[in-house]
């Protein structure tokens, strides 16, 4: 039986690995921030398709310590759909918008920012189009899903509490059917060549949230 030829390795120099201006775990962290943010603009500029070549060169690092932080380019990407709702995250759904003030309004403030973000993120159309019907970035968005229906669970059961929202409906459907809304309504918006402003899509899609929420109406705040 014949034995076959090792597969040669890619080579990481120990200095790539371990820049000298940094502490080691500093330099690490920094090292793979700078791996995801070229992802993302390699992502961009290629309408959602990427190389890990690319990206080494786009980020200044050799493919070899690309595959060192990520085993697969399909890793890769699915860390770049990670971090993107890591800032959808802190940017819309842990911030109270308004604190004190009657879930309506908060949440109508929390849809505004949601608006904002998807908008102004170019990564955005990408993401909630082509990518999302790739398996390991489905994946990352059906967890991300998940937990968000929960928060907006807990949400509406504290709004439910305080006689804001009908006590007859199902707190955790009621997260699922308003978010899985939400994702489908602005995936679907990113996607087209011409978008409604930002100020039209929010009040469609929040009376769609009042109707499903059944809230008496809300006075809209000033045009942005």
């Amino acid at each position: 039986m014949t034995t076959q030829p090792a597969r040669p390795r890619l080579r990481v120099s120990a200095a790539e690995l371990l820049p000298p201006d940094l502490p080691a775990s500093a330099r690490g962290s920094e090292t793979r921030d700078r791996i995801l943010k070229a992802a993302a603009k390699v992502l961009i500029a290629g309408d959602g398709q990427c190389e890990i070549a690319d990206v080494a060169r786009a980020a200044g690092v050799s493919a070899g310590l690309s595959y060192h932080y990520f085993t697969s380019k399909a890793g890769l990407i699915a860390a770049v759909v990670e971090a993107f709702y890591d800032r959808m995250e802190a940017a819309v759904m842990e911030p109270n918008p308004k604190p004190g003030a009657g879930w309506g309004e908060r949440e109508r403030l929390r849809l505004e920012r949601m608006v904002d973000f998807y908008y102004g993120e170019p990564l955005a159309p990408l993401i909630l189009t082509r990518l999302s019907r790739t398996p390991d970035v489905a994946a990352v968005e059906a967890a991300r899903l998940a937990r968000h229906i929960d928060l907006a669970a807990r949400n509406v059961e504290l709004a439910q509490q305080k006689g804001e929202i009908p006590t007859d409906l199902d707190a955790h459907l009621l997260g699922a059917m308003i978010l899985g809304g939400l994702r489908q309504a602005i995936g679907q918006v990113l996607g087209m060549t011409k978008r409604p402003t930002r100020d039209k899509i929010t009040d469609q899609l929040w009376s769609f949230i009042a109707g499903t929420a059944q809230l008496k109406p809300v006075k809209k705040k000033a045009a942005r």
